[in-house]
């Protein structure tokens, strides 16, 4: 078969794809190596041989027509079939291969505990992990660049996974995380007996998440109806919260995935507060229409049944998960 000459070119196709991820064909450009105008002439270029109307383009960015919205579906198969030629070109197998994506929190804490209790991260199978928020996890999975995504229902404001963000997917509920309050083991609450409350807590030296972020949209909630005047450090990971906190004499609410292992060895504490703290799922994602490889089916598996271990509000010398898993935590 001789191929038409307006047949596009997989590099063009990927770089609509790019286009259709980052919302601007300037961010796609960035992202393959060219120029603008480049990334521009060559999108042109594709629309004249195919004689549609793929983008539409304004001062604020740039995204996919209808018929750019249908090509951009056939592109994907394409890429997907252009990467197992090249795997099966280089001798190794998609079957050998895992790309996980998930939220921040996720990714750091919970996948690799995942993994290795799978025992995948020490076998043969090449383990890709990559992270982001739920719009860009959604855009890896219909790129086909993971086969499946775990999203923290604390990375985003919102209590909901957003419905776009289901279309075209299935979803499996993995366990929920719930929220804590968290001082450093020489804090003055480290010990407290009873409860704070929330007064108490909005007086307090704080840490806290970057706004827009699920974790400061509940804490200013928490704290909105406290009259105390606060002051706080405001910081953009979890990681770095932990660190100043267990460093000091400041105050945090965190989730409880992300500091099991500092409750565990005694570098932070667990708080009780007066009145009950939330939690938010977490799921597993993957696209309905390639549902899930192998190793991908078996860490949801893993996952599903192992969760996230959820301790109670006051440390002590068991902590059992709401899955029924039981974990040793010394104070």
């Amino acid at each position: 078969m001789v191929l038409p000459s307006k047949m596009p070119q997989l590099a063009d196709l990927d770089l609509l794809l790019s286009v259709e991820r980052y919302g601007s064909v300037g961010k796609a450009a960035q992202a393959h190596s060219l120029s603008q105008p480049a990334a521009s002439i060559r999108i042109s270029a594709m629309e004249r041989r195919l004689g549609l109307r793929l983008l539409e383009r304004s001062p604020t960015g740039s995204k996919l027509t209808e018929e750019g919205e249908m090509l951009a579906k056939y592109a994907r198969n394409v890429m997907h079939a252009a990467r197992e030629l090249l795997e099966f070109g280089s001798g190794s197998s998609s079957a050998s291969r895992l790309r996980v994506a998930g939220s921040p929190g996720v990714s750091e804490h919970l996948i690799p505990e995942w993994l290795n209790r799978s025992g995948l991260s020490f076998g043969e199978v090449r383990v890709e992990v990559r992270t982001g928020r739920v719009d860009e996890l959604r855009q890896l999975i219909r790129a086909d660049q993971a086969d499946v995504a775990f999203i923290d229902g604390w990375c985003q404001a919102g209590s909901q996974l957003p419905k776009q963000f289901r279309e075209g997917l299935v979803t499996q509920y993995i366990c929920d995380d719930k929220l804590a309050v968290v001082v450093g083991a020489v804090h003055p609450w480290a010990k407290r007996p009873g409860p704070v409350t929330v007064e108490e807590l909005a007086s307090a030296q704080l840490v806290v998440r970057e706004r827009g972020s699920g974790l400061r949209e509940f804490t200013d909630e928490l704290l909105g109806s406290a009259r105390a005047s606060r002051s706080y450090v405001e910081l953009p990971s979890s990681a770095a919260v932990k660190q100043v906190v267990a460093a000091g004499r400041r105050v945090t609410v965190l989730n409880i995935s992300t500091v099991r292992s500092e409750i565990a060895d005694g570098r932070l504490r667990l708080v009780p507060v007066e009145q009950e703290m939330p939690a938010k799922p977490i799921y597993a994602a993957w696209s309905e229409r390639r549902g899930l490889p192998g190793h991908a089916k078996e860490l949801v598996e893993i996952a599903a049944a192992k969760g996230s271990p959820m301790p109670g509000p006051r440390p002590g010398p068991k902590v059992t998960s709401t899955g029924g898993v039981t974990i040793d935590v010394h104070s």
